[in-house]
């Protein structure tokens, strides 16, 4: 069975989708069998970007229908792109079935505030210790200018929260792949490279 990867937010804008269809692709680069499966109906982020694709992703992106058990068998890594703002009893579900929560999260204080609230829950009563063990914050769209991002990593971890070490900047070249249905390494872009250089790091981080 795959190692299962989970990405949740309560908060939008933080490039949730971005970095679920990043962190598949990274994964596939490194050779690992990827799936990756959107299970925001609402929105379906991860399969409409796929669906620009001309020519694929490198990597399956399937709707929670979709995906079946000699398939899923099959993968290394399954990553998971959650419903926006999901409810408390699927964050329940979720820490029951992913061996990891990856909760990206912008630099703002109201972006931390919400961030602090879910690992709360998280690590709370409401999940218990196990998704606390599970849960990791991720910081997304850090300017990459300034010490914004390592002041968030740093306050949040004095609070006893962990944190990735890699801060994923933000970039244009993000916005260019979402646009052409691609992955950030494959814009043309000045930054491209160094935006997939923050991806691989994460991705060598987590797995």
């Amino acid at each position: 069975m795959p190692r299962v990867l989970a990405i949740t937010s309560e908060k939008g804008g933080v490039g949730k989708s971005t970095l679920a269809v990043h962190l598949a692709g990274a994964f596939a680069e490194r050779g690992l069998a990827t799936v990756l499966i959107d299970e925001d109906g609402r929105v379906g982020s991860s399969l409409r970007w796929a669906a620009r694709a001309e020519d694929g992703l490198g990597f399956p992106v399937l709707a929670p229908d979709d995906v079946k058990p000699k398939r899923l068998a099959a993968a290394d890594v399954a990553v998971i792109d959650t419903e926006g703002r999901p409810k408390r009893k699927e964050l329940r579900r979720l820490s029951e079935r992913a061996d990891l929560i990856l909760v990206p999260s912008g630099v703002s204080a109201l972006e931390l505030d919400s961030t602090r609230e879910l690992l709360d829950f998280l690590t709370g009563e409401g999940v218990g210790s196990a998704g606390g063990r599970k849960a990791r914050i991720v910081l997304t769209r850090v300017p990459p200018v300034g010490r914004a991002g390592e002041d968030a990593r740093e306050n949040l971890r004095d609070e006893g929260l962990t944190v990735c070490n890699t801060l994923v900047r933000q970039y244009a070249a993000y916005q260019k792949a979402a646009e052409s249905g691609t992955l950030a390494r494959d814009v043309r872009d000045a930054r491209a490279r160094v935006a997939w250089a923050d991806i691989l790091a994460l991705s060598r981080e987590l797995l």
